[in-house]
């Protein structure tokens, strides 16, 4: 699985078959903080990732 972490770094990790929500807390990232699409489109904690899926972790930016 490649992943693209919000700070820009690319991990490639070979984990089988995991969740949204625990590969964030298996790389220590907040859900609440971050949203995470596969292939360009937003996905929900509960979407199972493969390995021969892109990941990308954006940070949320909160403001006014």
């Amino acid at each position: 699985m490649k992943i693209k972490l919000p700070s820009g770094k690319t991990e490639n990790l070979n984990i089988g078959s995991i969740t949204v929500e625990r590969l964030l807390n298996k790389l220590a990232i907040s859900p609440g903080e971050v949203l995470v699409s596969r292939d360009g489109e937003i996905i929900p904690e509960d979407t199972v990732l493969y390995n021969d899926d892109n990941i990308r972790i954006m940070q949320v930016v909160f403001g006014g």
